[in-house]
């Protein structure tokens, strides 16, 4: 995913609609990124195992995971394939 789609993505399991706040930027904003680790409800864990030294971000919810050497990206791709579950988000929206 690129950039942009990851930060759509997590806007979106947000409820947070792009074009009326350009402020929005998980992959850059720990504050962005640790509200998303908390919806979730994920777990990160870090590998340092060489040559793959890299956070790993998992969900109790799914057999899906985030990778990368920055924590940020590893959680935007955690959260953003966890959201597109659609059988998950009767428990991550309680209201839908």
């Amino acid at each position: 995913m690129t950039d942009l789609e990851l930060t759509k993505a997590c806007a979106e399991a947000m409820n947070i609609r792009m074009y009326d706040d350009w402020s929005y930027d998980p992959l850059h904003d720990n504050a962005q990124a640790m509200a998303l680790v908390k919806k979730f409800k994920l777990s990160c864990s870090w590998h340092a195992q060489p040559p793959d030294e890299v956070w790993e971000v998992t969900t109790p919810y799914a057999p899906v995971r985030g990778a990368s050497v920055d924590l940020n990206r590893a959680i935007c791709e955690c959260a953003a394939k966890t959201h597109g579950l659609e059988w998950l988000k009767a428990y991550t929206h309680p209201s839908a």
